[in-house]
């Protein structure tokens, strides 16, 4: 069983908090999922809202602890401190008599550490997705102040929708707040930790991609790249030897892949990616093939074979199924929160039984202009509108020509709204443009939703000009809303093109 392999929770065990339970007069725990060293997670109910939630609950024998109770608080705090979509979202918190809290969204998912000791390897381009949105995700929480620390597949979780959240912010440190750990202790999963923190020094976002890149180099060749006879062993192999090339264990990764996987595992921080959204972009730019029906052996490592089958699961990141709901947790010293899968009724996880298909790249399907306060005719020069999309650079959808930026009172703006092929996953977008510095924002419109230039903006747009690649973490959207809300730059007139409009994500449908 490997280190981040999970435990069943015992149904009847002394000192764990019973099913039927009611928390803070509000959750009901209904049956229990998982636990690990310092918590339990229960299905719940939220009477008060009538949802079905996650709720994580501090050991009875811990409640009593000031350092576990502060511990347990933090990672309630850190995670709520964090919006986006590939993170665990955190409700509330309580306390409660003895029991204390953390009240998440429940997830029908799998964790990749399950995924991978099923299947062994993933297909390349399926690998380079997944990366591509815990790195959206990472790059939140670093631009937040926090590192998360441990990064390993049994934190990474791949729902059944497609998309792929990142657990557990239970050890991640704050910049502007004491660690609860004492000075030069190691904090995480002992097989994902960075040279750094294995030896006690400062940690920043570097060492979650160095950990993402031990995840991505074992997604790809079946193994991590460190083998010994022991921790101690392991720990001095990534502290005083480089990482073998990735091909070395399965010829068929992708050379540039391999080399940005091994960037991200230098043992000096100075030679990685400076920080997530450089390894991102990276990442992004790498060629890889789609994958094919068939994936080659994996060769087994010097001192270890791997027997695990790797038949292409991610041809399909919208099929990572599982049939009935838990997910069983544990890590180092503390819990993975929030991976909640279906399981059957003797406690087993039951496998896909089919293979998932090709993920299929979306793209758009149309282009009309959006011009609510406009005169005459609907839409803003609405028959240029497909020229945004066409593939061609020469031509554009363009707005009219106007005396100030601002447009003209009562009118706020003009935009285009693309609709997708199909509801998908959305890594980026990327915008050519007149280079007159125009600003605006990006609205995802998904379930059927109208373009609402006051609903909240996936992204806000400052002083473009030019080419622009606006990063969407995997968002599920059925279309995408430009909205332009000042023209930037002119000589008494103002105005913007759209010479043409990309996307890149995953089709659901």
């Amino acid at each position: 069983m490997s280190e981040d392999a999970t435990t069943e929770t015992p149904r009847n065990s002394p000192g764990l908090v019973p099913a039927g339970t009611v928390i803070a007069s509000r959750y009901r725990l209904v049956s229990p999922l998982g636990q690990g060293g310092m918590a339990q997670v229960f299905e719940a109910v939220d009477e008060t809202l009538g949802r079905r939630v996650a709720v994580k609950v501090l050991h009875p024998h811990l409640a009593g602890d000031e350092t576990f109770v502060r511990r347990f608080r933090q990672e309630a705090i850190a995670a709520a401190r964090l919006t986006h979509p590939g993170i665990v979202g955190v409700y509330d918190t309580c306390s409660d008599g003895n029991y204390e809290a953390i009240v998440m969204e429940l997830l029908d998912a799998r964790t990749l550490r399950e995924v991978l000791d099923e299947r062994g390897t993933l297909d390349s381009e399926s690998v380079r997705r997944i990366g591509l949105r815990l790195l959206d995700a990472l790059e939140t929480a670093h631009n937040s102040g926090l590192v998360h620390r441990d990064i390993k597949p049994s934190n990474i979780l791949l729902c059944t929708d497609g998309r792929v959240k990142i657990a557990d912010f239970g050890i991640a440190k704050a910049d502007d707040h004491t660690e609860l750990t004492s000075v030069g202790s190691v904090v995480g999963t002992a097989s994902y930790l960075s040279p750094e923190q294995l030896e006690g020094d400062v940690v920043d976002g570097r060492s979650d991609l160095y950990a993402l890149g031990l995840v991505i180099y074992e997604c790809l060749a079946g193994r991590l790249p460190f083998s010994g006879n022991t921790g101690a062993a392991v720990a001095l192999a990534r502290l005083h030897t480089d990482p073998v090339d990735p091909r070395r264990f399965r010829s068929e990764v992708p050379p540039s892949l391999a080399t940005t996987v091994m960037r991200a595992l230098q043992r000096d921080p100075d030679d990685r990616f400076a920080d997530a959204a450089e390894f991102r972009a990276a990442l992004l730019e790498t060629p890889v093939p789609a994958p094919t029906p068939a994936v080659a052996a994996l060769g087994p490592e010097p001192s270890q074979e791997v027997a695990a089958e790797h038949d292409g699961f991610g041809r399909s990141e919208r099929r990572w199924l599982v049939p009935a709901l838990g997910i069983l947790m544990v890590g180092a010293a503390l819990v993975v929160a929030g991976a909640l899968l279906r399981q059957n009724t003797d406690n087993r996880v039951t496998p896909p039984s089919t293979l998932p298909p090709t993920p299929t790249q979306t793209g758009f399907a149309g282009a009309t202009a959006f011009d609510p306060a406009g005169l005459g005719e609907p839409g803003e020069n609405d028959s240029l509108a497909p020229a945004a999309i066409d593939g061609d650079h020469s031509t554009a959808w363009r707005t009219e020509q106007y005396e100030t930026p601002d447009f003209f009172p009562g009118k706020d703006g003009v935009g285009l709204v693309l609709p997708l092929t199909s509801t998908s996953l959305l890594d980026q977008l990327t915008i050519d443009s007149s280079p007159n510095g125009w600003s605006g924002d990006i609205h995802l419109l998904a379930d059927g939703a109208e373009p609402d230039p006051s609903a909240p903006p996936a992204a806000t747009l400052t002083d473009v000009r030019g080419r622009l690649e606006v990063p969407l973490g995997g968002a599920r959207a059925d279309a995408v809303f430009i909205w332009i809300t000042n023209l930037g730059d002119g000589d008494g007139a103002h105005g913007v093109e759209i010479f043409e409009v990309a996307v890149e994500g995953t089709a659901l449908g």
